[in-house]
C-alpha cells in the first residue's frame, strides 16, 4: 500500500515569513517617501508593502493599522522639531514654528496629516506638548489660560502650514491654475474695490487669491510676521492673565 505524506504542520502564530530586517521604523520611512512622492491620498498599506518588496501582512505585524502607520509617518517627521530648552519662552515659540515649517516645507504632502487629520495624534509627541507647555508657564499661564494659550500655538503652528502647503488638486492641475489665475485678474473693481486696489500684492501671494502652494511660492515674509503677531498675542494675553490676579 503507498504512503501518504503527512500533513505540514500548521505554522505557529507569529512574525509573518520574509521580511526579516523590517522595522516598525523603516516601514515609516517608506511610507513617508510614498507620501512625498505620490501624495496623502495615494496612501495605502498594500502600496508600502509593495515598496518594500513584502506582503502586506508583513507591514501589518509592525504596524496594525493605516491610521497608527500614518500616526509614525507624524512622529517621524516632528522628531526634531522640539526646540531645545535653553531659551526665552518667547524665542522658543518662534524656534518651534520655523522648525516646524522647515520640516513640513521639505515634506509638505504631510502637511495635511498634521493639521487636519486627528490620526496624527496617535504618535503623541509628548516631548512637544511638554516644551509647548513649559514655555506658557514660563510666560505666566497656569490652569485654564494655560489651556487656551497652548491650543492657540498648536493651532497657530499646524494650521497656517496647513493652509500654505494645501495640496493642488490631482487632476488638470495645470488648467485649474489657469481657470483661478483668470477669476482672480478679472475681478471688478466697482464691485471689490479694495481687494481689486490691493491685487497686485495679494495675488498668488495670498491665502484664497492663490494658485500655487507654498512649494513652489513660499509665504515667508507672512510666515515671520504670524510668528511676531503669535507671540505678542501671547504676551497681551499673558500681561492680562497676570493683571486679573492682581
Amino acid at each position: 500500500m503507498k504512503k501518504t505524506a503527512p500533513a505540514p504542520k500548521p505554522k505557529p502564530p507569529g512574525r509573518p515569513t520574509g521580511g526579516g530586517a523590517l522595522s516598525k521604523r523603516l516601514i515609516a520611512e517608506a511610507a513617508l517617501a510614498h507620501i512625498d512622492e505620490s501624495g496623502l491620498g495615494a496612501f495605502s498599506m498594500r502600496e508600502i508593502a509593495a515598496k518594500l518588496g513584502v506582503y502586506p501582512a508583513t507591514v501589518h505585524w509592525h504596524v496594525s493599522t493605516r491610521e497608527a502607520l500614518l500616526a509614525e509617518v507624524a512622529a517621524t517627521v516632528m522628531a526634531e522639531v522640539t526646540p531645545p530648552t535653553e531659551l526665552l519662552w518667547q524665542e522658543w515659540i518662534a524656534e518651534l514654528f520655523r522648525r516646524c515649517r522647515a520640516t513640513v516645507r521639505r515634506h509638505p504632502n504631510v502637511a495635511q496629516l498634521l493639521g487636519a487629520q486627528l490620526v496624527s495624534n496617535g504618535s503623541l509627541q509628548t516631548e512637544l506638548v511638554e516644551g509647548v507647555l513649559e514655555a506658557l508657564t514660563e510666560a505666566g499661564f497656569e490652569g485654564q489660560s494655560l489651556l487656551e494659550a497652548y491650543n492657540c500655538v498648536i493651532a497657530a503652528m499646524l494650521g497656517f502650514l496647513t493652509m500654505e502647503f494645501s495640496p493642488l488638486p490631482a487632476d488638470n492641475t495645470q488648467a485649474w491654475a489657469e481657470e483661478l489665475r483668470e477669476r482672480v485678474h478679472t475681478i471688478r473693481p466697482l464691485d471689490h474695490p479694495v481687494l481689486a486696489r490691493n491685487l497686485p500684492l495679494l495675488a498668488n501671494n495670498a491665502f484664497i487669491v492663490r494658485w500655487d502652494n507654498g512649494t513652489t511660492v513660499p509665504l515667508d515674509s507672512s510666515f515671520e510676521r504670524h510668528i511676531q503677531i503669535t507671540v505678542d498675542g501671547l504676551e497681551a494675553f499673558a500681561r492680562r492673565v497676570k493683571g486679573s490676579r492682581q
